[in-house]
């Protein structure tokens, strides 16, 4: 910090004539430092750009410089402040947007103070903004991270009651928080390969989270389906995910197979990629469970010989196969 401070002082200095720019790159002092938790580099940041909000008659600087700061004290773990500024704010009629209500009822269900988070839910409802799937995976992330399944399944009931779609986050934060299928995937050559044999074998609360997922839509969204090619595309799917949807994905194979109302494609892809964006690079966790998957299914899919990051069969090879 001390060694950034005459830099920041520098980038003051040319900024002080342009209030949006330099209101801008506060916020943007404020993001830095509290995603890396400086708690002074943050408390110098957050002081001058609250003074500047005070003194600004510009709506966009204190609209922008409220968001900026209630966004840096919940990521400082500082919900209760940052709805106290909330408050302030009101005083010069200024709103609480969507964002910060979110930010705050996050912040709470981090630190698990779930009646706080309830509250604070309410309030933002009360305050003409609907609660959406981004909202809802916060939430579900918060009970997952203090491993209140029994939470879990009752706010997945509902959101789905109330018409809020399920997401791939969805599902990432749901498996991420279940312990039996988080221990089954280290040993790929014994997990369950149907989903009655993975629910047989979980807990009571770990097989109703299942069940209330494979009610969804997600599935559906992630298949591309006609006369040419039927394609599974496993991108932005933790493990857990990925290995449901691709136990869901062959139910759903054998049951379009069967119905007579959809087209056989030509080709069938499971597109998982080839570990770009994995924790060591060429390394696909997905990748793996899938390969072992298919072999373990005895599925004939194979590695697209023009694409790693594939596997590929002819769909009348697939529906052989699938009986």
């Amino acid at each position: 910090m001390d060694k950034a401070q005459p830099l920041i002082s520098d980038a003051v200095s040319k900024l002080a004539s342009r209030e949006r720019d330099l209101a801008l790159f506060y916020c943007n002092l404020i993001d830095s430092h509290s995603k890396h938790h400086s708690k002074t580099g943050f408390s110098d940041s957050y002081a001058r750009l609250k003074q500047l909000m005070r003194t600004s008659s510009s709506v966009y600087v204190k609209r922008r410089a409220c968001e900026s700061m209630v966004g840096g004290l919940c990521e400082m773990d500082l919900p209760r402040e940052a709805e106290n500024l909330m408050e302030e704010m009101k005083n010069v009629e200024l709103k609480p947007s969507a964002f910060e209500f979110r930010s705050v009822i996050y912040a709470y269900g981090r630190l698990g103070l779930f009646s706080e988070m309830r509250r604070c839910l309410a309030e933002m409802e009360i305050q003409g903004f609907r609660l959406d799937t981004i909202c809802s995976n916060m939430i579900l992330s918060s009970f997952g991270a203090h491993c209140e399944l029994s939470e879990m399944i009752l706010w997945l009931r509902k959101i789905s009651d109330s018409g809020i779609a399920f997401s791939i986050r969805t599902y990432n934060s749901v498996l991420n928080s279940c312990p039996t299928i988080t221990t089954m995937l280290h040993d790929l050559k014994s997990v369950p390969i149907s989903i009655p044999e993975l629910i047989k074998d979980l807990p009571q609360n770990e097989g109703l989270l299942v069940q209330e997922l494979i009610g969804s839509s997600v599935l559906d969204k992630a298949i591309q389906w006609n006369s040419q090619e039927g394609k599974l595309d496993l991108h932005g799917m933790h493990l857990g995910s990925a290995y449901l949807i691709m136990l869901q994905w062959t139910e759903e194979l054998r049951s379009r197979f069967r119905d007579g109302n959809h087209v056989i494609p030509a080709e069938i892809t499971v597109v998982c990629g080839s570990g770009k964006h994995s924790a060591v690079r060429g390394e696909s966790p997905v990748k793996v469970l899938v390969k072992q998957m298919v072999v373990r299914m005895k599925c004939p899919m194979r590695i697209d010989r023009c694409n790693v990051g594939c596997f590929v069969a002819k769909g009348r090879v697939l529906k052989a196969w699938l009986g």
